[in-house]
């Protein structure tokens, strides 16, 4: 098996002595700085646990008084210590002994004249102080909203990244960061300024006593983008003051902000939203975490993110007040914007009270899986030795370009356009699942939570989720079209993968297999302008997500007590909805490969009430849907409310109940048993629905149910 790929995003804080040998002799700082403290402050965000040190800490607790997109960024991503560079390997750099070169920092991108340690000796006004903007969300918004000048900005924080100062390896480590940013008005008839804070990385020591004006451990200096780097700055001045930080956001909003947030930082962060109690930290909340807090509790936190990046756990909660009041329904979509039900849907749009199911007995249906595998098998020479064997040259030419990858890297630039996620290559070479030791192993904790829903009467489907490597094993080469790789296209790359599922079939499990759909759905060249996968994100399209939904629909019809859902079928219309963006894997590439991404434009087709609102999940219906990020996508973030669960509803007439886990997949049962078990008895069908890649060493182990 592949070691272990748990994610280091602290170490840039925690270990600083591990970068030792990149340490430079040192040069004597070569700007003004001012020796008082200043303290970074935000007029309507404050830090609400006064203990928090950036360097230290596992827990930040933010205030936000006025819900702005601009103020929630500013709380999540100013001074957090989620958000920090691994420090270089000292055996790969070669910084040490080496003086840095400060004759034209920044490539010019920066005024050189302007750069000081000190925000007391900028332009700044005292008010313009007061309003940082946190550039690494913003600069993701304004290119998504296609603001003019945006690819400008994301230049200047793609230049300051990669400045070297002439130092070995050059721009592929990162010892400095862009991370805010201010509009300053310099006067009449002249042009909106920006101002950045750029931050050294804590293990940096190129700059002899650097100043760290407000701190929190990490040296920065300002400086104003040179006006020959930029375009003109009045679209996105516009932007931020109207609607980046002029827009107090909907509950609702904050909510998809939150969960986009979770899912943005998971690949690197392992986060996910915990339910928020009426005061945290809650009973169950880990000690160390409680004793840092030094008895401090928040009565209704409006978000609580859990992290666990280093194999320890760590948090974020916001304070979210003020939130703007939710407007009226959306009106019925015009029927030129709505897909008309399929023939034979029923008009119901109301839940009907006690739909009189009944009790009965789970019908698992194991044969059809079963034998498809095995028909396999016997076709790629009846072991899964001979089968590995057929597949080799796609599996060596992927571990050889893992193995390659930068230390702390999570994403692996493909052939056209696509990225690919460590932790997924990792699982499509990481063999067989099966024989993983200890809490690593999934199958003796599915089958011991298939037994349960048994005993309460409830029927269980286990849906894995293909990994974009295994639809796509030709994109992973360098060159589009790699001929090495292209006779894998359609074909199974990861043998084991089905190995699992027959496993699962040998215990009892009935299991949803999407993989041959996927692969076929591919080969038929339908759609080409949408893949099944986003090409930067680790995650599906809409045309993946309504594939399985379709798929797992279908299913759910054949079922005996489906009948007496059917008598309640509601009428559930679609309508488009697109967003740009970059995806979740962009920003863990290497510095030098990003500029060669631009955001993708997606369309999703959110799922609509015959009254015209949106479709909702509905925590009382029979059928519960378990899930990872993949059920969250399109249904909590992004156009919203066309995510899986949705498209499940609309193919069955009935809502869903989603409880659904960013990176949790293996234990996001325990969402529902906090319920209480008795609850289950209310439940018809359980269906786990899991990306497949967190089937191989997965950072939490799998739990069984006795230690919950």
């Amino acid at each position: 098996m592949l070691p272990s790929t748990r994610t280091t995003c602290r170490a840039a804080i925690t270990l600083i002595v591990a970068a030792a040998g990149c340490a430079t002799s040192g040069v004597r700082f070569p700007w003004p700085a001012h020796a008082p403290a200043v303290p970074a402050t935000r007029a309507d965000v404050t830090t609400a646990n006064p203990s928090y040190r950036r360097t230290s800490s596992q827990v930040l607790v933010r205030r936000v008084s006025r819900p702005t997109r601009a103020s929630l960024d500013y709380a999540a991503y100013h001074a957090n210590f989620m958000n920090a560079d691994p420090p270089p390997d000292p055996a790969t750099a070669g910084d040490k002994g080496r003086r840095p070169h400060t004759a034209n920092p920044f490539g010019g991108m920066l005024v050189a004249d302007s750069l000081t340690g000190s925000v007391a000796r900028t332009a700044l006004s005292a008010d313009e102080r007061t309003h940082p903007l946190a550039l690494a969300p913003l600069v993701e918004l304004l290119l998504s909203k296609k603001v003019a000048s945006a690819d400008h900005l994301e230049d200047v924080v793609a230049r300051i990244r990669s400045e070297s100062w002439g130092l070995a390896d050059g721009p592929q480590i990162v010892r400095q960061t862009a991370t805010e940013a201010f509009l300053h008005n310099p006067g009449p008839g002249r042009a909106v300024e920006i101002w950045i804070k750029i931050e050294f990385a804590p293990w940096f020591a190129g700059f002899l006593s650097p100043p760290d004006e407000d701190g929190d451990g990490f040296a920065e200096i300002y400086g104003r983008v040179a006006d020959s780097a930029f375009g003109p700055t009045q679209d996105i001045a516009e932007f931020v003051r109207t609607e980046y930080e002029g827009r107090i956001l909907l509950p609702a909003e904050v909510k998809a902000w939150a969960h986009q947030l979770a899912s943005y930082w998971y690949p690197s962060y392992n986060t996910d939203l915990v339910a928020a109690p009426a005061a945290w930290p809650a009973e169950n909340t880990e000690p160390a975490i409680r004793q840092e807090l030094g008895g401090l509790s928040f009565s209704a936190p409006t978000v609580v993110m859990r992290g666990k990046p280093l194999g320890k756990p760590v948090y974020n909660v916001f304070l979210v007040e003020g939130a703007a009041e939710s407007p009226a329904p959306a009106p019925i979509p015009h029927a030129s914007e709505a897909t008309p039900a399929a023939e034979g849907e029923a008009t119901r749009q109301i839940p009907a009270p006690g739909l009189g199911l009944g009790p009965s007995t789970p019908s698992p249906t194991t044969a059809a899986v079963k034998n498809a595998i095995l028909a396999e098998l016997a076709a790629h020479g009846e072991s899964w030795t001979s089968w590995t064997a057929e597949v080799s040259a796609f599996r060596a030419a992927l571990k050889q370009r893992f193995d390659a990858m930068p230390t702390g890297s999570k994403a692996l630039a493909g052939s056209d356009g696509f990225l690919f996620f460590r932790n997924s290559i990792a699982y499509v070479l990481g063999g067989d699942l099966a024989r993983q030791s200890g809490d690593r192993n999934p199958i003796p904790v599915i089958v011991e939570w298939k037994k349960l829903l048994a005993k309460h009467g409830v029927d269980f489907l286990f849906v894995p989720i293909p990994t974009k490597e295994e639809i796509f094993p030709d994109k992973t080469g360098v060159a589009p079209g790699d001929a090495a790789l292209a006779p894998f296209a359609g074909k199974v790359v990861n043998p084991f993968e089905r190995k699992f599922l027959l496993d699962l079939a040998d215990q009892g499990v009935e299991t949803l297999d999407l993989l041959p759909a996927f692969l076929a759905e591919r080969k038929s060249g339908a759609r080409p302008s949408e893949p099944l996968y986003q090409g930067q994100d680790t995650h599906w399209t809409a045309r993946g997500l309504e594939l399985a939904a379709k798929i797992v629909a279908e299913r759910i019809r054949s079922f005996s007590w489906y009948k007496g859902i059917a008598a309640h079928r509601h009428l559930y219309k679609t309508k488009k909805e697109s967003f740009t963006r970059h995806g979740d894997l962009h920003s863990r590439l290497p510095e030098a490969e990003r500029a060669k991404f631009v955001p993708e434009t997606m369309v999703g087709h959110q799922v609509v009430n015959a009254d015209g609102t949106l479709y909702e999940d509905d925590p009382d219906s029979p059928i519960v849907i378990l899930g990872d990020s993949f059920t969250g996508v399109y249904e909590l973030m992004d156009c919203e409310h066309s995510g899986v669960s949705a498209h499940i509803a609309k193919q069955i007439g009935y809502p869903v109940d989603l409880l659904m886990s960013y990176g949790g997949g293996p234990n996001v049962r325990e969402k529902l048993l906090r319920r209480g078990e008795d609850k289950l008895g209310t439940k018809k069908l359980v269906i786990w629905m899991m990306t497949a890649r967190d089937l191989f060493d997965h950072a939490d182990g799998w739990q069984p149910l006795e230690k919950k």
